[in-house]
């Protein structure tokens, strides 16, 4: 068993670890919890800890919640959030800051992280949006001033996890105009995979719509006939006029390019 300086010697700083990666590493519930109580470590809540003295944000929740590691991260960083990651922003939306998290269908956020304050809102999702997602569509992001990763999903991932969280007349706001307008960087051959996987028909739709409506060059070298739109018509705008290519219903203001 590990004594409590080895321990700190492998505690990244800013970092939360939970009982199952320390008891991985060789201390028990019972050492955990005595190295508490001796002023070493302070909890976050139950069976997760920070080092005494260490401030931890939310990036630092995550790292806690990411590990161990397996085949791949049974939480990410997902949708708004991972977008803005990806541009350098700092998740700031109307004066708040935001936090979007996905998981594996099934997975619970522990009560350790759900019960804390970190400062943010988080929104979690939890839903099967593709079939067979690449591996590389999540990808490792190591905050500022930090010595630790975060799994993050990659822009491409991120713009059809953003667009499933949208409803209704958010898809032709400016907020979501202005952020997909942005994204010029897209790469057409990770999105091709992440399209032909993706399991919404809603979200493929709109996110075609958008990118038609936005001129992106990464539009034009899509192969959109390998992509399965479904069948029948979508409302995406209520009481909107119908696009005529993707079957969807969008604002009557649209100009004759959608």
């Amino acid at each position: 068993m590990k004594n409590v300086n080895q321990l700190l010697q492998q505690w990244p700083a800013g970092a939360v670890l939970s009982q199952p990666w320390l008891t991985a590493h060789g201390v028990s519930s019972v050492a955990a919890g005595r190295w508490a109580r001796e002023g070493w470590l302070a909890r976050v809540g139950h069976g997760a800890y920070r080092r005494a003295g260490d401030k931890v944000n939310w990036q630092g929740g995550l790292y806690g919640l990411q590990q161990p590691l397996g085949e791949g991260p049974a939480f990410w960083l997902g949708g708004l959030s991972a977008l803005e990651l990806s541009e350098g922003s700092h998740f700031l939306r109307f004066g708040e800051e935001a936090l979007t998290l996905w998981g594996e269908p099934g997975r619970r956020l522990p009560r350790w992280f759900a019960g804390y304050d970190w400062d943010v809102r988080v929104s979690y999702q939890q839903y099967a949006l593709f079939d067979r997602a690449p591996a590389d569509s999540i990808q490792p992001y190591t905050p500022p001033g930090r010595d630790f990763d975060i799994q993050a999903a990659t822009p491409e991932r991120a713009a059809l996890e953003w667009f499933y969280a949208l409803s209704g007349e958010a898809f032709f706001g400016s907020l979501v105009s202005e952020t997909f307008g942005g994204l010029v960087t897209l790469r057409p051959r990770r999105l091709q995979v992440l399209l032909e996987a993706c399991r919404s028909v809603k979200v493929k739709r709109a996110f075609l719509l958008l990118a038609r409506h936005h001129g992106h060059a990464w539009y034009r070298r899509l192969d959109t006939g390998r992509i399965n739109l479904g069948a029948g018509k979508r409302q995406l705008y209520p009481g909107g006029r119908l696009d005529r290519d993707l079957q969807v219903t969008i604002p009557r203001e649209w100009g004759d390019d959608v």
